[in-house]
Order: C-alpha cells, then structure tokens, then sequence
C-alpha cells in the first residue's frame, strides 16, 4: 500500500517493509513502551518512505473522551458530523471526498467491509 497506518504499536517494522516505494508510515500505535524497532535508513532512503508520528492526547484523555461520550455527551448529534461510511478499501475515494468542498466533518472508514 501506498499508506501504512500502524495502530498497534507492535506491527511497526511489519508497517516500514511492507509500505509501497514512495510510500508513508503513520505510526499512532507507539505511545507506549516497547521493545525497539530496527531501522534500515538505507532502506527507507532508497524506497523514498515517509515516517510520521501523530500523538496528540494521553490516556487520561482517551478515558474522559469515553466518559463524555457515554454521559454527556449524548445529547450532541456526533453521527451528523460523519459523511459516507466506506470501506478501508476504499480510502482513495474517502480522502477525495473528505478534502471536496463542503465536505463533511468526517468520513468513517470502516476495516474489511
């Protein structure tokens, strides 16, 4: 694939070798501690990879953003904010539609469907 997005944290080596040539890494698994990955620079350099890492909330977070949604938070209508609901498959198609004008808050993909 053209983008790996590794969710895990326990696939990231699996993400780099397995991405196309030219290909990106997104790495929002690894947020906590784990054994260290190799790294073949050489590798990433000739295939043109892309690594990135997006963290941007902590557990604590996580546990109160579950918290509003189950109380609170139900009084919002969240389900608004999501645009067409397609397949992982599909993720070309998702990207085009949710950078389109007017597009929605959100596409929802949805893992094997």
């Amino acid at each position: 694939p053209d983008v790996v997005i590794e969710a895990s944290g326990h696939a990231v080596g699996e993400a780099l070798a397995g991405v196309a040539v030219g290909g990106t890494v997104v790495l929002v698994g690894s947020v906590f501690p784990a054994a260290p990955v190799p790294l073949d620079a050489e590798d990433l350099v000739r295939r043109l990879i892309t690594v990135a890492g997006v963290h941007n909330y902590g557990a604590d977070d996580l546990a109160a953003a579950a918290s509003f949604l189950a109380g609170r938070g139900r009084a919002y209508p969240f389900g608004e904010a999501v645009g067409a609901v397609r397949s992982l498959l599909d993720i070309d198609a998702a990207l085009t539609e949710a950078t389109a004008p007017g597009a929605p808050l959100r596409v929802g993909l949805v893992p094997g469907r």
